[in-house]
């Protein structure tokens, strides 16, 4: 029997090629399953001739009560995690789940994207400048801001499986010491910052 809506959360992140899509969705899991309360947890891309700045997708699945054995790709996400808002559109913004959850990368406010996408009251909508932040603590490759970790800290924000401290042990696992506290610094940071409109 396949696991309810409160047992699966399903995440797709939409972003481009190089801003490390996939990273994010391993650290997702990684982090989530950290927290004890997730049986099982899948990040995988989707799959294409993906170059650098095409859009593409990244998808995580946490399972609070069963193992997942769907591989599938998610097409209504409990949670939408937009990198770089030039990639959303009125198919994406659709996509999302009755009372799901929609966070951006954006210097806008939530209420621009109600808007501009016709958002139904009960989706909560989490926004901040997380470009704007990278590029502030020089968190850059090749000039490119690098958002795919600090904007961890809005997911951070909308679900409760996902907690600081989890991201913070895993950045640590997966990076050296100095690249890892800036990481940690500017994920708290993107926290701090997230406007939310419910």
């Amino acid at each position: 029997m396949p696991a309810n809506d409160n047992d699966l959360k399903t995440i797709v992140i939409h972003a481009r090629g190089g801003q490390g899509a996939v990273t994010a969705s391993q650290i997702i899991v990684e982090a989530a399953y950290l927290g004890g309360n997730i049986i099982d947890a899948h990040a995988y891309p989707s799959f294409g001739a993906e170059r650098r700045g095409a859009p593409i997708q990244a998808y995580a699945k946490l399972s609070t009560k069963e193992k997942i054995w769907d591989r599938s790709f998610i097409e209504h996400p409990a949670i939408i995690l937009i990198f770089d808002e030039t990639v959303l559109n009125q198919e994406i913004a659709s996509s999302l789940k009755e009372n799901g959850i929609l966070i951006i990368n954006s210097d806008k406010e939530p209420d621009y994207f109600v808007n501009k996408f016709n958002l139904s009251n009960n989706i909560e909508i989490i926004v901040a400048n997380i470009t704007k932040l990278a590029l502030d603590n020089d968190l850059v490759i090749d000039g490119n801001p690098i958002v795919n970790t600090p904007i961890l800290g809005l997911l951070a924000k909308a679900l409760p499986e996902l907690t600081l401290q989890n991201l913070e042990t895993i950045i640590k696992k997966r990076m050296n010491r100095e690249l890892s506290e800036l990481n940690i610094k500017l994920i708290k940071e993107g926290y701090d910052l997230a406007k939310i409109l419910h």
